[in-house]
């Protein structure tokens, strides 16, 4: 049936599976970072993923309208900003289209929309993740995983039903700063640029696994006691490594809501933090690239059975999302039966080779 496909429809199938594979690959990776680097019960990584999409929805783009205001009012002769309530009912994709023609004219007022975004979802998850670290130093372990799960929902809650914040319940309209590119080019330079942090992502981690950093966050998951014993400063390292992830989280959730081009807070369920553990699980905690290649065997899997959810109902009369749940879980079962690892277990921590070691040495 994929043979069958036209050449359009695998071409845009491709390009939207290597977008989520993009975003959803810097979301796990920030999740291995808590989980497989220093043990953390992380069952509220989606709070982080809606606090970037909240940045761009609910803070950046009332920038852009109080920027632009002048502008909106001469044409739809409103105040956004003055009136939310009427703005987020009625007014939104007037107001947004507005600011997308702008963008048009005046790419670089695009492209510094998109990284102020990108840097105020960073900020508001990093802060976020400062504040759930004290509770992570106060808490055991299980008690801290109902604590960052009833967090995350809190924030979808509050921010639902309070118009103010993201336009409540109809959801919020993001201006889409790649609007000077084109219809046509637009999914390709945001899979272009989605990738571009995905890698910067890898690099960044690898670099930080492969370090004295790293290392010490694996002593502190495997004995936390012997590594306060050699001076090590457990709470520095949980505060730093809570920061970094969630601002992580942040951006994948602001990338993510540039490819939607609408939020609503009401979306960020529990379900996406779960997403995040089977893929972890499936492809190995402790190590970037098993996390990744989690993330790309869970979208195939995804991606095949939607293609073949008729022929998988008729077979066995099951709704294809429910059946989907039942193959994932499964898979879970057996690579926690078989594999435990993961599809790419860890691996030891990278070092300098003895030649460069003793070389050091010698100038030392």
């Amino acid at each position: 049936m994929i043979l069958q496909l036209e050449l359009g429809s695998l071409e845009v199938l491709f390009r939207e599976t290597m977008i989520f594979i993009a975003i959803y690959g810097i979301y796990v990776l920030s999740l291995n970072l808590e989980v497989g680097y220093l043990g953390l019960p992380q069952f509220g990584k989606v709070m982080f993923l809606a606090l970037g999409a909240l940045a761009v929805g609910g803070i950046a783009t009332k920038i852009a309208l109080l920027i632009y205001g002048g502008t909106i009012s001469a044409q739809l002769n409103i105040s956004p900003l003055s009136d939310l309530d009427t703005y987020c009912s009625a007014y939104q994709y007037q107001t947004i289209d507005i600011i997308n023609n702008i963008f048009t004219s005046m790419p670089l007022h695009g492209v510094g929309f998109f990284l102020l975004s990108l840097i105020l979802a960073a900020l508001l998850g990093g802060v976020f993740g400062i504040l759930m670290a004290g509770p992570a130093l106060r808490l055991r372990e299980d008690y801290l995983g109902i604590l960052l799960l009833v967090s995350a929902e809190m924030i979808r809650i509050i921010a639902t039903y309070t118009p103010q914040v993201a336009c409540g319940v109809f959801g919020a309209v993001v201006p889409d700063p790649f609007a000077w590119v084109g219809t046509d080019r637009r999914p390709w330079v945001y899979l272009a640029v989605t990738l571009l942090f995905l890698l910067a992502t890898v690099f960044i981690l690898e670099r930080l696994a492969n370090s004295p950093f790293g290392r010490a966050l694996r002593a502190i998951r495997d004995a936390e006691t012997a590594a306060r014993v050699f001076g090590k400063d457990v709470v520095r390292y949980r505060i730093r490594v809570l920061s970094t992830a969630s601002a992580l989280a942040g951006i994948a959730g602001a990338l993510f809501a540039f490819y939607n081009n609408v939020i609503n807070m009401n979306m960020f369920v529990p379900y996406y933090t779960f997403t995040a553990w089977t893929m972890l699980i499936i492809g190995g905690m402790g190590n970037n690239y098993g996390a990744l290649s989690g993330v790309v065997v869970y979208y195939i899997i995804d991606r095949v059975l939607s293609i073949y959810k008729e022929g998988i109902r008729q077979i066995v009369n099951v709704d294809p999302v429910f059946f989907q749940y039942i193959i994932l879980g499964v898979i879970i079962i057996l690579v926690l039966m078989f594999r435990p690892q993961g599809l790419v277990g860890e691996k030891p921590a990278k070092t300098l080779k003895r030649r460069v070691l003793e070389k050091l040495r010698g100038e030392a």
